[in-house]
């Protein structure tokens, strides 16, 4: 055999160095390519604020209520109502509360009267305790 052929053995694992990297050039002006640079070195202020709101509210007291009494009655899908199944309810009407500010009054809605119920009191004034 003659020195025409040439055998490399293969190495495993790969222990040989990696191909060293190529850098590209640096920006030349005089070639057209962009240089980018500082501008001057001007202190740009930033302003700073703070804001603390502090409030605080006597709770809510109840004064005084306005309510219904009424009586509820069973009635079933159908419409029918049981006078011998009831229960009795207070409605709220209306409700004065008293706060820091001074007393302010919340109105409830008054529902349309419904079939199985019969008001048996209204306008009952309650104190608070």
């Amino acid at each position: 055999m003659g020195f025409e052929v040439i055998v490399r053995p293969a190495v495993l694992p790969n222990i040989r160095p990696a191909r060293a990297r190529v850098l590209a050039p640096q920006d030349n002006p005089e070639q057209g390519i962009a240089v980018i640079g500082g501008g001057g070195g001007n202190f740009v202020g930033i302003s700073s604020s703070y804001s603390i709101s502090f409030s605080q509210q006597r709770p809510h007291k109840e004064a005084v209520r306005q309510l219904d009494k009424e009586r509820v009655y069973q009635m079933d899908k159908s419409g029918n109502v049981n006078k011998n199944n009831y229960i009795d309810v207070e409605r709220l009407k209306r409700v004065r509360l008293d706060t820091s500010d001074g007393p302010i009054k919340v109105l409830y809605a008054n529902p349309p009267p419904a079939p199985n119920v019969d008001t048996l009191e209204t306008d009952v004034t309650r104190n608070a305790e």
